[in-house]
């Protein structure tokens, strides 16, 4: 049985024709993506009793992250593993040996303590998560009022408030330019530049 080659020129000659083949068109088109923006987002909250804190002192103990959040004179000092952001830890809460004192300098889970009190820390302040994302119509995303600590620890911003421990995190958006040449830099061992 001999198959006829016509069909197949009839197809092709239709295909080169129309530069290509014949496609439905889609009647839901995909939307654009949304362009990626950058963010900072609150990662966890810790509720701590004992007043508020006062200043924060990052440490690390090999590969954890720890930040002591240290109160006014006489309260406790809390030692909290931030290795995780999103499941911070309470580790203990304890007193300095001495009534007045405060941290000096942390390594790890050594401290060295003095007897004079922290540095006095300003008012209570509010600090306010902006989005500048419309130049033209920035708004308040959060808003945490009474702030009497701050610290940013890598790409980690710790907040202290009557309401507990903050932690937010910075997250820039992705540069698809960037991306774009990163991924051709792996497949086709391109410059990135």
């Amino acid at each position: 049985m001999r198959i006829s080659s016509l069909p197949y020129t009839i197809i092709l000659t239709v295909t080169a024709v129309c530069g290509g083949p014949l496609q439905a068109k889609d009647k839901n088109p995909r939307p654009e993506p949304a362009p990626p923006k950058d963010q900072i987002a609150i990662e966890a909250h810790l509720a701590l009793s004992d007043g508020p804190v006062t200043r924060f002192v990052a440490t690390r103990y090999y590969d954890r992250s720890y930040v002591y959040a240290e109160r006014e004179a006489g309260k406790p000092v809390t030692l909290i593993d931030v290795t995780n952001p999103g499941h911070p830890q309470v580790l203990s809460n304890t007193n300095l040996p001495s009534v007045s004192g405060s941290l000096l300098a942390v390594a790890g889970t050594a401290a060295l303590a003095g007897d004079a009190p922290a540095e006095k820390t300003a008012q209570p302040q509010t600090i306010r998560v902006m989005d500048f994302s419309d130049p033209d119509n920035p708004k308040v995303t959060k808003q945490f009022d009474g702030v009497t600590a701050m610290e940013k620890i890598g790409n980690l911003i710790l907040l202290a408030n009557g309401d507990g421990v903050w932690i937010l995190s910075q997250r820039p958006a992705e540069d698809p330019a960037a991306e774009k040449r990163y991924a051709n830099k792996v497949i086709y061992g391109e410059s990135m530049y």
